[in-house]
């Protein structure tokens, strides 16, 4: 390695080590490409291991942890109410992402990446300066860009770190509040409310849509409804959030929902409104890279964008912002880099609210058939009609296949229910390959198991 004030060169130089980053580059480096990771972050993982996805399905299934002794009672189990010792729930949760974070960086030394820890800038289309680093300087054969995203900020009070927080920050739990508003449709929003009523807060959820988890069809949505609408304080759908004040210790939240107008005070408000691409003072404007008007990168199947030396890859291109999106992604671009017609072109990208019950789905949904006009028909079980699911007190699910009424080929599925996201894999492998429902339903499934209800569905 040349330091100093000399520049290195790179084969492959990765901005960024979430799952996009450093999925592309341990490809790379099983290519041959010795690429560089560069992060101000010391440990791989990004966002979604220390402060995203990692924390929040851990915090999750404690979460169902606590609803499933609560269930317990209608098979005549009493455990009584659970007692939360919130220091050890965050040891369990750093231990978590430490062991990952371990795990990581072994694979990383194991294939020869190298890890540069700073901050990395533009200079031009083909070179990086990288600021607090051992390396001041880059001139790069190819660059991936993976630098994700970040929470936007509610338009009537930014956030202050204390009162009014980030999902991510939220998930960090610092305290409990007991009066707690949580601002958004989307996933994040659903499972910190859901996390936050298990562990004892007072929580009121609210957003302007008609529905939460908008993108999922209603049918599928309708059993987590109910659920929120017994563990919430209350779910206001069509609200739309037009003043907070900070006032001492609490803030102050007036809700507009048609022609009424209500104010409410909460000790703590998550504000989880979706993201914005991590674009700013990277010195982009250097380059031709293009960027919209979400801060989101502009690239091909291939993951090119319009600076022919630059990649991207992950959540800085835009929706859906998923991890398993951003891993496929990342090592189409390590493949593209080493010259392979690599291409993301895949059919199902699940989608997963990791809730209690759970929403997955994939492909085509009802919705975007009905609004796209594309000719379908619909196949629907509840699990009702699961011995599995009955005896486990879980037929609040349900399971749905979209499918071309004339080739029978599935073009969607949905579940809803305990260990949907466990599910949805093969719903996904159904939609990537083009299945009929002859091949889903000469299946042979597990009985009784909630998963032969795909079968049952195709039949």
């Amino acid at each position: 390695m040349v330091v100093g004030e000399f520049t290195q060169e790179a084969n492959l130089v990765i901005i960024g080590a979430g799952p996009g980053g450093y999925s592309a580059a341990f490809r790379a480096a099983e290519l041959g490409l010795n690429p560089v990771i560069v992060d101000s972050r010391k440990d791989l993982g990004g966002i979604c291991l220390h402060a995203g996805c990692i924390p929040s399905k851990t915090l999750l299934h404690i979460a169902e942890t606590i609803n499933i002794g609560k269930r317990a009672e209608a098979f005549g189990v009493s455990y009584g109410e659970p007692r939360i010792d919130l220091d050890k729930v965050r040891a369990w949760v750093s231990q978590t992402t430490d062991r990952l974070a371990s795990g990581l960086a072994n694979r990383a030394k194991n294939l020869g990446v190298e890890i540069v820890t700073g901050r990395a800038t533009f200079d031009d289309g083909r070179s990086l300066s990288i600021h607090g680093g051992s390396v001041p300087r880059f001139r790069f054969r190819r660059a991936i860009l993976a630098v994700g995203a970040r929470a936007i900020e509610h338009a009537a009070a930014p956030f202050d770190n204390r009162l009014i927080i980030d999902p991510w920050q939220a998930l960090r739990l610092e305290r409990v509040p007991a009066r707690l508003l949580v601002i958004g449709a989307g996933a994040p929003a659903v499972e910190l409310a859901s996390i936050y009523a298990a562990l004892g807060s007072r929580v009121t959820l609210a957003f302007e849509q008609a529905q939460c988890l908008p993108a999922a069809d209603t049918d599928l949505v309708r059993p987590l409804q109910r659920q929120l609408a017994e563990r919430l304080k209350a779910v206001m759908p069509g609200a739309t959030v037009a003043e907070m004040r900070v006032v001492a210790e609490e803030v102050k939240a007036t809700f507009i929902s048609g022609d009424k107008s209500e104010s409410q005070a909460f000790d703590a408000v998550i504000v989880a409104l979706g993201q914005r691409g991590n674009t700013g003072d990277l010195g982009l404007e250097n380059t031709k890279v293009k960027i919209d008007a979400e801060g989101f990168v502009e690239i091909d199947e291939q993951m090119h964008t319009t600076e022919p030396r630059i990649m991207a890859v992950g959540d800085v291109t835009g929706r859906p912002w998923t991890a398993d999106r951003a891993l496929a992604q990342g090592r189409v671009a390590a493949e593209v880099a080493a010259g392979w017609n690599s291409a993301f072109d895949a059919r199902a990208v699940p989608r997963v609210a990791f809730t209690d019950p759970q929403i997955a789905w994939c492909g085509l949904t009802e919705a975007q058939a009905n609004s796209q006009g594309v000719a379908h028909k619909v196949a629907k079980i509840p699990w009702g009609a699961s011995g599995r699911a009955v005896g486990m007190n879980r037929a609040d699910g349900l399971t749905k296949l979209i499918y071309d009424p004339d080739t029978k080929m599935v073009l969607g599925v949905g579940i809803v229910g305990a260990g949907a996201a466990e599910m949805i894999g093969e719903g996904a492998l159904a939609v990537e390959m083009g299945v009929e429902l002859d091949d889903l339903a000469g299946t042979i499934h597990p009985h009784p198991s909630m998963c032969e209800l795909l079968g049952d569905a195709a039949r």
